[in-house]
């Protein structure tokens, strides 16, 4: 089972200035996030030599939740346009606080919430790959739908996953969905 969030990042930082236009200079239209002190995320970024272990699941299990295990995952979008120079990035996370675990024996269960985090990534290179398309002149007009689709399409993913592989109970799929998101991975290997 996964979990995706927004970071308040996003909002703040492109959303937010978008639509109060009054907030930037005419001259200089550059968007920033507010500063918070004191706020620590605690994350892991997705790396193909970093591999999840139960020890990064330090959230406390739902035990109404019928599910074994949870993976809170993110697509965290950072953009900037200042001096007409668009600029980006996109990190896959992993959100260990808010993810837990009823099961640390298991190696298959493990696996497939490694492959709810290694789908997420392979999202984070579509949104690079979509990002690239967008400039400072059209960024108001095309970033909210952009990330709003990317979002939509991850979550729809991660949901054919869990469906077609019964949240890992039904191996044949599972192996069959690991084999795609690999295929899709090395597809994607310029977006990383």
């Amino acid at each position: 089972m996964y979990t995706f969030t927004l970071f308040l990042s996003l909002w703040a930082r492109i959303l937010l200035p978008l639509l109060f236009p009054d907030a930037a200079t005419a001259k200089e239209r550059e968007i920033t996030a507010p500063v918070v002190e004191n706020i620590v995320v605690d994350q892991v970024t997705w790396s193909m030599n970093r591999r999840l272990s139960w020890e990064d699941f330090r959230g406390q299990p739902d035990e109404k939740n019928p599910h074994h295990a949870l993976t809170a995952a993110n697509l965290a979008v950072n953009a900037n346009c200042k001096n007409q120079g668009f600029t980006y990035q996109v990190n896959c996370v992993f959100l260990p606080t808010e993810s837990w675990t009823k099961n640390k024996k298991s190696q298959q269960l493990l696996e497939h919430e490694q492959l709810h985090f290694d789908l997420t990534e392979v999202h984070a290179r579509l949104l690079r790959k979509e990002l690239q398309n967008l400039n400072c002149a059209n960024l108001k007009e095309k970033l909210n739908a952009t990330v709003s689709r990317a979002f939509a399409k991850w979550k729809a993913d991660q949901e054919a996953f869990d469906t077609a592989s019964k949240h890992g109970v039904n191996a044949e799929k599972e192996r069959q969905w690991a084999a795609t998101i690999a295929q899709r991975l090395r597809a994607l290997e310029s977006y990383k």
